[in-house]
C-alpha cells in the first residue's frame, strides 16, 4: 500500500504517461491537419459530450465496485489482527502461568497462521518461512501441506480439545477459544473469494476500451471551436478519464503483491510483535518501515 502522496502521485502518472503522449501527438495531428491543410476532420460536439456523459456514469461504478474489493479486504485483515490479539490474550489469561509453554505453542501458531495467510493469498506457497515460529515436529506437520493456514487453526483446535480433556481447559473456555478460530477461518474464506473471483473481465475491458476511445475523439470535437488550444484541453480531459481508469485496475484486485494492495506483510509483522508482547517476550522485533513510500 502506497502511503506517501508524493509518491502515490508519480506512480500513478508513469502508469499513464505512455497513453498522454500518444493522445498529445494524436491532438497535435489533428489540430495541424485541420487548422493548415483544411482537413474536413471535425465531428460535433454534443455526440461527444453525451458519450462522455455515459462514460463519467460508467467510471463511476467502475471504481466504486473495484474499490468496494479493496476495503473489504481491509475489513477483512482488520478481522484477522482483531482475532488474533483475543486469541492471544484469551490463551494467555485462560492457561495461567502453569501452562506457559502451551500458551506460546498455541501463539507462535497463530502468528504462522498470519503470516502464511498473506502467502497464500498471493500464491507464493511453501512453508519454509514458518520454520522460525513452530516446534519441529509442527514443521514437518505443515510442510507437505497444500493449505497452510487451515493445518495450522486445526492443529491450534486439536491441541485445545487435548487440554479440554486433560482437564486443564474446561468446556465453556473451548467453546469460546473454538468461537475466535472460527471467525478467522470465516476471515480466510472471504479474502479467498475476492483472491478467486477475478473482477469481471467484461466490465474491466469495455470500461478500458471505452476510455481509451473517448479519447481518441476528444481532439476531433474541441478543435473547431478552440484550435490550437485543443492541445490542452483534450489532454486534462484524456487525463482525467485515464486516471481514473488506472485507480481502478490498480485497487479491484488487492491480493497480488502490488504498491496499492492491502499490506499483509506489514499487518502480520505487527500482529506478530502485538502477540508476542502478551506473551511478555522481549526483545520484541522491529515494524517493517515502507520502502520508497510503498508498505507491502
Amino acid at each position: 500500500m502506497i502511503v506517501e502522496t508524493n509518491i502515490r502521485a508519480a506512480h500513478m502518472f508513469r502508469l499513464i504517461a505512455k497513453w498522454i503522449i500518444i493522445y498529445l501527438l494524436l491532438s497535435i495531428i489533428v489540430c495541424i491537419g485541420y487548422i493548415e491543410f483544411g482537413w474536413r476532420i471535425a465531428i460535433p460536439e454534443t455526440e461527444i459530450a453525451i458519450m462522455g456523459t455515459a462514460l463519467s456514469i460508467l467510471m463511476g461504478f467502475r471504481v466504486d465496485a473495484a474499490y468496494k474489493r479493496w476495503w473489504e479486504a481491509r475489513i477483512i485483515w482488520g478481522a484477522v489482527v482483531n482475532n488474533s490479539r483475543t486469541f492471544a490474550r484469551e490463551v494467555v489469561g485462560f492457561l495461567g502461568k502453569e501452562n506457559t509453554d502451551i500458551a506460546r505453542t498455541l501463539i507462535y501458531r497463530q502468528i504462522g497462521f498470519v503470516e502464511s495467510m498473506g502467502k497464500h493469498l498471493r500464491r507464493q506457497g511453501g512453508a519454509e518461512h514458518l520454520n522460525r515460529l513452530l516446534s519441529p515436529e509442527d514443521y514437518d506437520t505443515i510442510k507437505s501441506k497444500r493449505h497452510v493456514p487451515n493445518t495450522l487453526l486445526m492443529m491450534n483446535l486439536k491441541q485445545l480439545t487435548e487440554l479440554n480433556e486433560s482437564g486443564r481447559l474446561n468446556t465453556y473456555l473451548l467453546v469460546q477459544l473454538e468461537t475466535i478460530l472460527q471467525n478467522l477461518t470465516d476471515e480466510l474464506g472471504k479474502a479467498e473469494r475476492i483472491k478467486n473471483t477475478p473482477f469481471p473481465v467484461p466490465y474491466g475491458y469495455f470500461s478500458w476500451l471505452l476510455v481509451h476511445t473517448f479519447a481518441c475523439l476528444i481532439p476531433f470535437a474541441m478543435v473547431k471551436e478552440l484550435g490550437y488550444a485543443t492541445l490542452i484541453l483534450a489532454i486534462i480531459i484524456s487525463f482525467i478519464f485515464l486516471i481514473i481508469e488506472q485507480i481502478a485496475i490498480q485497487i479491484q484486485d488487492p491480493f497480488e503483491g502490488q504498491p496499492n494492495d492491502t499490506p499483509m506483510t506489514t499487518i502480520a509483522k505487527n500482529i506478530e510483535i502485538d502477540l508476542k508482547e502478551i506473551l511478555g517476550e522481549s526483545p520484541l522485533p522491529e515494524p517493517l518501515t515502507p520502502k520508497a513510500g510503498v508498505s507491502m
